[in-house]
């Protein structure tokens, strides 16, 4: 449905039954990952078997009532698509025939060397000579990189993501042009700079300690032969790179660069969330030193022209709350979705056009927040692939909106250069919304459900920088449960504080540690996220103030039955006294 939906919206009716593009022109039609469409049960690719019709026919069947004919003119057909496996299915032969057959090989290592460092060089001309002399040594070193990531890193059924490509090359190199001369000055800072890139686009996906271990020898060894003398300054720790310093300064220059320190970019961020606080609804964040790695990785995906990022941890672990402080910081409006009773694909799509509208009209720099409770039908990842491959969603406007759409960007894409033709300006919109737009996908990795996702919809994987939560480090279990039981709380004596800190962070390790024997014995997942350890938290806080507050009344009742045995004592002696007389 969808693909005929997409066709028929870059078509116009000629006569009764024929329709094409504007006369004297000619539409070329790309197919993309033509074998990625699911077999159904009678082992028939559902659209393919339609672009068979049209190919074969020159033609396709209305939907509507009659199923009336529709002859299709002055169309040609080009398509793409790898090899069977890994989602991708074997294609009908007899479909293959229709179109002739070109064999894509991989591009020698002389073709990637001439390309990116043809790239690299070009960007450092107005820097100093002996960072241009460098780009050789930097290029050759990435190459040598990339074979070895290849190589060692295959994609199995537990990291199904570890598909590295030329995307991933370019995105290093992306990472390297937002460089400027006045932020880096010598080799060392440059060094540093492409270790950043390399570490944000490849060991950031990875999934264990034990790769991102082999991921940072690799690196290591390679800078020890080629840049020994920067190795240690390139390879300290922490290595936070953004351009955010004068982000609440709209007046002053932002310059990507070496933040240095946890401290310093702890101090930034927390200006940033009062302000945040002052404007939106408060968020209660402890910027912990994960924390600010992530905050730091997903503002710098936003901060780049077309920058999607696919965040996968466990609930819990921050990624909606640190995603909307990073739209803050990268000054984009947060746009989610509001799931509701008999919420489905038509809603899903009116809520959209909100978001594109947003987007090309009010010309805003949005985030587009997804998580997976949004997903209510898988359908709705088709939609969201389809924005990340080509930024747009097929057949999103029926006729009346596009047309109306046109005529509002008329004006404004005729002054940006684009030509009259309503194809020319409908196609400056769909470029000004994918420029505007940032997706962020917020995942969970339990079960197989995301792995399926991923290889039935490659774009999540290949048009998005992968940021792999793991579970909070000690220092960030600390800081959380120091901020949540505050020093000023009067039910916790001081002298216990430290003590009690400790054994809730003790606790929350030794169930992870248990889980693992749980796993091993019984087959059993037992899943122990941040969340978890909030809950804890609060339920100690909770229970400690119900436990005050109920051995204070029974405090009260003990002081009230007192009083009442003083004052009868009192009556009593009282009477004794007149007995007496």
């Amino acid at each position: 449905m969808d693909v005929q939906r997409n066709l028929e919206a870059n078509v116009e009716k000629r006569t009764k039954d024929t329709y094409g593009p504007p006369p004297g022109k000619r539409l070329l039609i790309f197919v993309d990952d033509m074998n990625m469409p699911q077999v159904d049960t009678y082992g028939t690719q559902q659209p393919i078997a339609l672009l068979k019709l049209l190919l074969e026919r020159g033609g396709i069947y209305d939907r509507g009532k009659d199923l009336n004919w529709k002859n299709l003119k002055d169309i040609g057909y080009l398509a793409a698509m790898g090899r069977a496996g890994g989602g991708r299915n074997e294609t009908d032969p007899r479909f293959i025939s229709l179109f002739s057959v070109f064999n894509m090989t991989f591009p020698s290592e002389e073709s990637l060397f001439l390309i990116y460092n043809s790239i690299l060089k070009g960007h450092l001309q107005p820097f100093e000579k002996a960072l241009k002399d460098m780009t050789t040594e930097l290029t050759r070193t990435t190459m040598e990189l990339y074979k070895q990531i290849v190589r060692d890193m295959p994609p199995t059924p537990s990291k199904f993501h570890y598909i590295f490509n030329l995307r991933d090359l370019s995105r290093i190199y992306n990472g390297l042009c937002l460089s400027t001369p006045d932020r880096f000055k010598t080799p060392q800072q440059f060094v540093r700079l492409w270790y950043n890139e390399v570490s944000r686009v490849i060991c950031d996906r990875l999934i264990s300690s034990t790769d991102k271990e082999h991921v940072h020898g690799l690196i290591k060894a390679l800078l020890d032969e080629n840049f020994a003398k920067d190795t240690e300054f390139a390879m300290k720790e922490p290595i936070l790179f953004g351009d955010y310093r004068n982000a609440l300064e709209e007046s002053e220059p932002r310059l990507y660069e070496d933040l240095q320190d946890y401290d310093a970019t702890k101090a930034l961020f927390t200006e940033i969330l009062s302000e945040y606080n002052d404007r939106n609804t408060p968020m209660n964040l402890v910027l912990f030193d994960d924390a600010l790695e992530h905050l730091t990785r997903i503002h710098r995906v936003i901060r780049m022209d077309q920058g999607h990022a696919l965040l996968v941890g466990v609930g819990g672990s921050g990624k909606q709350s640190l995603t909307k402080l990073a739209a803050f910081t990268a000054d984009c409006e947060v746009f989610e979705i509001t799931l509701s009773r008999g919420y489905n694909e038509t809603s899903f799509r009116e809520d959209l056009k909100i978001l594109y509208n947003k987007l090309g009209i009010e010309n805003k720099k949005v985030v587009f927040l997804f998580t997976d409770q949004h997903v209510a039908e898988e359908g709705f990842l088709e939609l969201i692939n389809n924005m990340l491959t080509s930024g747009m969603v097929p057949a999103l406007y029926p006729d009346d909106e596009k047309e109306a759409i046109i005529g509002q960007m008329r004006n404004e894409a005729t002054k940006a250069g684009s030509a009259p033709a309503r194809e020319s300006i409908w196609q400056y919109f769909v470029t000004k919304c994918s420029n505007n737009l940032h997706i962020v996908m917020a995942m969970s990795p339990v079960g197989d459900t995301l792995r399926t996702r991923c290889r039935n919809f490659p774009g999540m994987v290949n048009n998005a920088s992968i940021d792999w939560f793991f579970p909070w480090p000690d220092q960030a279990l600390f800081a959380v449960a120091s901020t949540f039981i505050s020093p000023e709380d009067p039910l916790i004596p001081e002298e216990h504080r430290d003590g009690i800190i400790a054994h809730i962070v003790t606790v929350h390790q030794s169930v992870g540690e248990y889980s693992k024997v749980f796993l091993q014995k019984l087959r059993r997942a037992n899943f122990v996220t941040p969340k978890n350890y909030l809950d804890f938290i609060n339920v100690y806080t909770k229970l400690l103030k119900e436990k005050d507050e109920y051995v204070q009344h029974q405090c009260d009742r003990l002081a009230g039955g007192l009083t009442k045995i003083a004052e009868a004592q009192v009556q009593l002696d009282d009477l004794n006294k007149k007995l007496a007389i």
